[in-house]
């Protein structure tokens, strides 16, 4: 049930291509119109029906860009995956939103909607966040990039990631005058909420998807811990062992920052599974080759694995302090993959080979 705003609805559109990012149109839709607004999804033309990225929901447009100018409304947001290749492609759309920006709109963009806005032309000496990949782009474009969840500067609001959009809808809806009934909003600026709650009332990430996700993580670092521990008593590069060592360290570290998450913010223990991969991968360890190769190639491997796991894994999540944790883990890695690439050549000179992962992906 939505709470009285005033005597006409507030209107906002969301710009909507193939390849949207879920939840970056579902929780501002589902929040808005919750809190009375008119919400009008605009494509590039009536008898498509788009699909989102993981292809959980999809939406036919309501309105095109070509026939609506930017008064017909309030905010116009750009939802985040690969939706704004094609929204950036259809010059209707960034017609529209360089109209809503100059006409002082509220306009909001998530992770690379982002490159929509570099296509007005407009982000000279604005702060603006976004997916860190396109940083360099809107640095390019004459923004200051901040590596915030939510940053805001005039009438641009932008975020990074879905983990940030409970934050950007709550904002959103402050600067629209906007409130729903029987929610109480929290300060943006609170970063110790538990913002998932407000994001899986809003079709964000669930509770069970956000435990799973953390029993996920740590099954992978429980299980990297361990082989990398086996690993460091088999080789004989005294480089190579203290690097391991080190990368050992960090894992126990990083489980318990993920098993304190899954206790302290939901009360659960972690899965059998997790509980169970530090023995299996001491039983992989004594089946495998013994060659210092062939562990070089399997500690690559499995380091490159939990990069990937962890980049997707924040993707799909709704919860700031989840995906904050996963975030550094993910950066750990990736500077652990650096170091033993580069030592790896160093030491196996012409003999390099691929990488030889000893698990198969968990996230894809």
């Amino acid at each position: 049930m939505s709470s009285t705003n005033g005597a006409r609805k507030k209107r906002v559109a969301i710009l909507i291509e193939n390849n949207f990012e879920d939840f970056s149109v579902q929780i501002p839709r589902t929040a808005l119109e919750k809190a009375g607004a008119k919400v009008t999804l605009l494509g590039s033309r009536m008898n498509d029906e788009y699909k989102s990225k993981r292809g959980q929901i999809s939406f036919k447009p309501q309105a095109t860009a070509s026939e609506m100018r930017a008064e017909d409304f309030d905010a116009l947001i750009i939802p985040c995956g690969e939706a704004p290749d094609h929204i950036r492609a259809n010059p209707f759309a960034v017609s529209l939103v360089t109209e809503a920006l100059s006409q002082n709109l509220l306009v909001g963009a998530i992770g690379r909607g982002l490159q929509v806005i570099v296509e007005t032309k407009q982000l000279q000496g604005k702060q603006v966040t976004g997916k860190h990949s396109i940083s360099s782009d809107l640095k390019n474009a004459g923004a200051i990039y901040k590596n915030e969840p939510v940053v805001v500067d005039g009438n641009l609001i932008s975020a990074r990631q879905p983990a940030d959009l409970p934050i950007f809808t709550t904002e959103l809806l402050n600067r629209l005058k906007l409130n729903i009934e029987g929610t109480t909003l929290p300060e943006v600026q609170d970063r110790h909420f538990e913002w998932w709650k407000l994001g899986e009332g809003w079709g964000g990430s669930t509770r069970k998807e956000i435990v799973k996700a953390l029993n996920t993580a740590i099954m992978g670092e429980r299980y990297t811990l361990e082989a990398f521990r086996q690993y460091s008593y088999r080789v004989k590069d005294e480089e190579f062992r203290q690097l391991l060592q080190e990368i050992t360290a960090g894992k126990e570290g990083h489980v318990k920052l993920l098993e304190a998450r899954l206790k302290d913010g939901f009360n659960e223990q972690i899965s059998w599974q997790a509980v169970g991969s530090e023995a299996y991968a001491i039983l992989q360890s004594l089946l495998q080759s013994e060659e210092e190769l062939s562990i070089w190639r399997r500690a690559i491997g499995d380091i490159q694995t939990g990069v990937v796991d962890t980049y997707h894994l924040c993707g799909r999540l709704t919860d700031l302090l989840t995906v904050t944790i996963l975030e550094k883990i993910e950066r750990d890695l990736a500077d652990y993959e650096q170091r033993l690439t580069d030592l790896y050549r160093k030491s196996s000179g012409d003999k390099v080979q691929p990488p030889m992962p000893s698990t198969f992906a968990a996230v894809s």
